[in-house]
């Protein structure tokens, strides 16, 4: 019995009528896109499905969408979601299935259902931000101290991308000249090689976070799609337990990106970072020149006080002194009078000590008077005779001093003044507690001397 034989044409043709015949309508399919790729304005996909468990890829299929349908589909994505097809994105399509002599069994892709996709996209990174959360680094670069000063800075960017250079040109040159040392790590900052090559400049950095203040990651605006890679877990982690301050300036103007989130700064454009970090500069500026106007201000302040403090000190001494002046010669009054009545008793105790000087004194200043006269005599000889008047004049004025002095301290003077001095037994009595009934005084006056006797009680008693 001969056996049926097929070419592989005809079988081919078998598999497709089948084909055809078990799945005659559009089916909506679920699955993650693997590889992506463009030519002659087709797109060609590889779809996979994988095991939610271990990422394992547990289903494939090739899936194409002709230039046609190509154009349509894809400008109706990319302004539903921001974003454009690619490598690693959840998507639900709509899908005949379709076999080809040639090419074998292929996914037709007719229509696609961008809001699965955004949900997709919002749930991979709210699990990003749940994961980060979860291991407790999600604030951990936002709670880091800002350098006052932070001049040293390592940026993260394309070396030829506009936002780059826009960065540089503001941040050299600034109005104030403030002085910045910029050092570029290059990365690419979009394609399938983004996350690999950000992270890799982060540990470079790193290792070297000593020589930096802070650290800069670059770009330049973009669509969604071009940016999603800073919606990545690896970014997000590197930046987060960075230990420098990370700035972000990647020039998205709507969502913010998860790289953003965890950075301790997040701004809008490069342009805007330049302006932030001389900003700092600025701040400082303004509050040491606030500190400056106000230690001035209190040195002014201080200066006025003490100043106003002077003119009272001036006003106030004279009065002091006026005052003290009148208080001291008070004092000085009741210390002369004291020291009057004082002198007057001395000499009255002290008669007969006066008596026995003026002997002497006399003859003392009769001698004075004698050598005062020879020197008179003998600067009259010496001296220029326009002088001798005035200086003879003096000399008599001290003459006649000394002489009014010896008449007022004479005790004979004194006694004529009505004054006594009353002796016993050769001692000046002082007080009348010296005297006892039946003591012989002997009282001396100017013209004599007067011998009497005590008589009486000791507290009347009485001189016979």
């Amino acid at each position: 019995m001969e056996r049926a034989k097929y070419t592989l044409l005809e079988l081919s043709r078998m598999i497709g009528k089948a084909i055809d015949d078990s799945f005659p309508g559009r089916y909506w399919l679920a699955a993650e896109i693997n590889e992506l790729r463009e030519n002659n304005g087709h797109c060609y996909l590889e779809l996979v499905e994988k095991d939610k468990d271990h990422d394992r890829i547990i289903a494939r299929s090739r899936a194409t969408i002709w230039a046609y349908t190509w154009r349509m589909l894809k400008t109706y994505f990319e302004t539903s979601t921001s974003s454009c097809l690619k490598k690693g994105m959840m998507i639900l399509v709509e899908v005949c299935v379709e076999f080809h002599e040639v090419y074998g069994l292929t996914l037709n892709i007719k229509d696609i259902d961008p809001v699965y996709t955004l949900g997709d996209l919002e749930r991979k990174r709210a699990e990003t931000i749940r994961k980060l959360e979860q291991e407790g680094i999600f604030g951990m670069n936002r709670e880091l101290p800002f350098p006052l000063l932070p001049s040293r800075i390592a940026v993260i960017s394309s070396p030829g991308a506009a936002g780059y250079e826009d960065f540089i040109h503001q941040i050299n040159n600034n109005p104030a000249k403030y002085r910045f040392r910029v050092t570029l790590f290059p990365a690419v900052m979009q394609g399938e090689f983004t996350v690999s090559s950000i992270t890799g400049a982060l540990e470079a950095i790193f290792e070297n976070e000593h020589l930096y203040d802070v650290v800069v990651i670059l770009r330049g605006g973009g669509s969604a799609s071009d940016l999603s890679s800073f919606d990545s877990y690896e970014i997000a982690a590197h930046i987060a337990q960075l230990p420098l301050p990370v700035i972000t300036g990647i020039g998205h103007e709507r969502d913010r990106m998860i790289a953003g989130m965890v950075a301790n700064t997040d701004l809008k454009t490069p342009t805007a970072v330049a302006e932030f970090l001389i900003g700092k500069f600025g701040d400082l500026d303004l509050k040491i020149s606030g500190l400056s106007a106000k230690l001035t201000g209190g040195v002014s302040r201080i200066l006025d006080q003490k100043r106003q403090s002077l003119n009272s000190l001036q006003k106030e001494v004279p009065l002091s002194i006026t005052d003290n002046f009148e208080k001291k010669q008070r004092y000085l009054r009741t210390k002369g009078m004291a020291l009057s009545m004082s002198a007057t008793g001395f000499i009255r105790s002290n008669k007969h000590k006066l008596d026995s000087v003026h002997s002497g004194l006399g003859f003392i200043l009769k001698n004075y008077l004698s050598m005062l006269k020879r020197h008179e005599n003998d600067i009259r000889s010496r001296i220029l005779p326009g002088k001798t008047k005035e200086l003879l004049r003096k000399l008599h004025g001290k003459l006649e001093l000394l002489n009014n002095t010896m008449v007022l301290v004479d005790p004979e003077n004194i006694l004529k003044k009505g004054f006594a001095l009353v002796h016993k037994e050769g001692r000046i009595i002082k007080s009348i507690r010296e005297i006892e009934t039946g003591d012989i005084l002997d009282t001396r006056l100017a013209d004599g001397r007067v011998e009497s006797r005590v008589t009486g009680t000791a507290n009347n008693k009485k001189a016979l």
